[in-house]
């Protein structure tokens, strides 16, 4: 090979491709000639390849055949394409399946797995260690310094949990490191509740749902499983390749990952999502929850370009009811990314499988296999307009005024507990309370045309001028402590219901709620928690009016005024929203979950009050947002239409240029159904 090593798209270059398997197609070397043309039209600069290909790479035990992806890696440095190389850790090879079974995860009930799937390997086992490490070692000695390697996708889509023996042990031993010894532990745990006192650390199970503290540290140690396992992967690479960055694919809020932590030891944020299609009046929320998504992986990246890993350019087929996208809504979902900071746009998948469990997964090219097909239009027209939006790549997502904390620690917490309400429904964020209630006021302030950037409980937040702590539930007094000292130095925080119920063993906090010093801070008590039927709703009157759903807390004022009350039920009267100063700044207490209504009009008072800059001086319909990225000399508006509706914007005095059409933009904006304008500020 004398291929000349090309440079690798850093923060002003774009990656546009897809999942590839030409390890499905060895049989056809046709295929792939025929897949590097289609690319070529296609606009394609990459690949992730061989995600699940490890008995194609090792057919038998330690022997290894690399002749076909030798064949794919060179015709794409042929053409001066990339490839993110995968380790194929997500599906286990037959063969080391049945030849050793301790690889395979045995379920809550004892029972091990057959054969099979995928993302079903222990994370425990040595065995399955040493192999994924082995095969890694082989792939980056082979291609280390191969033209077309760009990434290393390690493992894929981490996620699940085993509970044999070996994981059973790990997790005890995780726990004497935690706790040093048991009285340590009983006490955390509270494990004298149902005489759960513990006096051997081998009479420590994996599940026990009667000690939320107990499921609260194996969710804790799951986590650190997998991230453990992914480093393990990542040893032969970092040895072998330390120029070549690695990354994994998150999968957005996945219950089971704390990707704040994650975030410390890939090289790129990668995301996977798949949007739903809906036909509904609100179905523009669904694109709002895509973007809270998008915000937190820009979080996660430091504001820094990142990678949407895998999307669907059509139908998926694992949903209830797979529909098509319609016309405009994939072309708006890209962009989306774009506009939160992703310079990647990949695929899931480029070409469709022939059998097996996604033969009806969408795919740029369809079974049919030709360029003709409306799907395969429409990404390489997509593909042509990423290529002349080069000059938007090297700008960032500005920071914004407005920090929200997602805490995964906090989800897991509240989900472990029993009392508050699980709620029904689905979407991406299904029953999980915590989420919904994130994403309740990142919805809000995005119709408010007001940015926010998600952040970590370890984030800095003196930079910002108010900061949001939905459902804080699980509070330590360091955190309680450093939400202080946000005040103090003239920062205005917002909190919710469920905000400081319980330390970092998830045990409740004496004194009244919210604990650790907070109830001082928002000078309130909050005394009882009134969790409400799906259909209830409770009124709200005062400076703000509309209802509240699901959850209400009946809090006492204990310096804080009352700036809306309840209107119903015996509670009536009650503060439900409260304000308290803090010498320089002030806390804010939001004692429900409010509708949509209720919290619009509070951040909108916050960004007059408080000087809140918007995304784009215009009013804006609802379903219409405005994002924006910024050079150091360039600035860059997208403008999304995420209903179903033709709107008409005024723009006032702005003046735009409209990359598509290559004029100004002026006056009065025509929006239709799901479109959306890319605009030079």
């Amino acid at each position: 090979m004398n291929y000349e090593k090309k440079p690798i798209p850093k923060q002003g270059g774009l990656f546009y491709g897809a999942d590839y398997n030409p390890d499905q197609w060895q049989h056809a070397p046709e295929i792939l000639e025929r897949d590097i043309e289609l690319m070529k039209q296609a606009g394609v600069t990459s690949a992730s390849i061989g995600i699940f290909a490890w008995t194609s790479l090792e057919p038998k035990e330690d022997h290894y055949e690399f002749a076909w992806l030798d064949a794919v890696m060179d015709r794409f440095a042929k053409e001066g394409m990339y490839v993110f190389l995968a380790t194929p850790s997500g599906s286990k090879p037959m063969w080391l399946s049945e030849k050793y079974p301790e690889v395979r995860r045995v379920n809550k009930d004892g029972i091990r797995d057959a054969s099979g799937w995928r993302h079903n390997h222990c994370l425990s086992s040595p065995i399955y260690r040493k192999k994924t490490r082995a095969i890694n070692a082989q792939l980056a000695q082979r291609y280390k310094n191969h033209p077309a390697l760009a990434l290393w996708h390690v493992g894929n889509e981490y996620s699940g949990e085993c509970h044999c023996e070996l994981c059973r042990s790990a997790f005890q031993d995780w726990l004497k490191k935690r706790y040093k010894n048991l009285d340590a532990l009983n006490s955390a745990w509270w494990s004298s509740f149902w005489n759960h006192t513990f006096t051997n650390w081998g009479q420590i199970q994996t599940t026990d749902a009667s000690i939320d503290a107990l499921q609260l540290d194996w969710l804790r140690f799951i986590n650190d499983q997998h991230l453990s396992f992914m480093l393990n992967e990542m040893v032969p690479l970092r040895e072998r390749t330390p120029d070549v960055p690695c990354m994994t694919n998150f999968m957005g809020t996945h219950e089971g990952t704390n990707y704040w932590q994650w975030a410390e030891h890939v090289d790129i944020i990668a995301n996977d999502l798949y949007p739903m299609p809906a036909d509904c009046a609100d179905s523009w929320r669904y694109s709002i929850q895509s973007d809270f998504i998008h915000s937190l992986m820009r979080g996660m990246s430091g504001g820094k370009p990142w990678m949407l890993l895998e999307c669907s350019p059509s139908s998926v087929n694992w949903g209830k009811i797979n529909k098509l996208k319609r016309p405009n809504a994939h072309r708006q979902e890209v962009l989306q990314a774009v506009a939160n900071g992703a310079n990647t746009i990949h695929y899931f998948q480029w070409r469709k499988g022939r059998g097996g469990f996604e033969k009806y997964h969408g795919a740029v090219v369809d079974h049919e296999g030709s360029n003709q097909s409306r799907v395969f239009q429409d990404c390489a027209a997509i593909g042509r307009e990423l290529n002349q939006l080069s000059a938007v790549y090297g700008a960032d997502c500005p920071q914004a005024e407005v920090a929200m904390l997602y805490d995964w620690e906090s989800r897991w917490a509240l989900n472990a507990s029993q009392g508050p309400k699980v709620l029904a429904g689905g979407g991406p964020f299904k029953g999980d309370l915590y989420t919904k209630l994130c994403f309740d006021h990142y919805e809000a302030l995005t119709c408010c045309g007001i940015n926010v950037d998600q952040v970590s409980t370890k984030s800095e937040f003196s930079a910002y001028k108010v900061l949001i702590l939905p459902a804080l539930y699980l509070v330590t007094q360091e955190m309680a402590d450093r939400i202080y000292q946000f005040t103090q130095g003239g920062g205005q925080v917002v909190a919710t219901c469920l905000t400081g119920y319980v330390d970092l063993s998830n045990c409740c906090w004496l004194g009244g709620f919210p604990g650790a010093g907070l109830a001082e801070l928002f000078g309130i008590w909050n005394e009882e928690l009134d969790n409400l039927d799906d259909e209830e709703r409770v009124k709200v009157m005062g400076q703000f009016s509309g209802f509240a759903r699901d959850i209400a807390e009946r809090i006492h004022l204990r310096g804080a005024k009352s700036i809306a009350q309840a209107g119903s039920e015996f509670y009536a009267g009650h503060p439900l929203i409260t304000e308290h100063k803090c010498e320089v700044g002030h806390a804010f207490y939001l004692a429900a979950r409010f509708e949509s209504a209720v919290l619009v009009d509070f951040y909108q008072s916050l960004a007059t009050r408080f000087d809140l800059s918007c995304t784009l001086d215009a009013d804006l319909p609802l379903g219409v947002v405005f994002r924006r990225r910024e050079s150091a000399d360039k600035k860059y508006g997208f403008l999304f239409n995420y209903t179903q509706e033709t709107h008409s914007i005024d723009l006032k005095e702005h003046s735009f240029l409209d990359f598509a059409v290559s004029s100004n933009c002026t006056g009065k904006l025509e929006l239709k159904p799901y479109e959306t304008r890319v605009l030079q500020i």
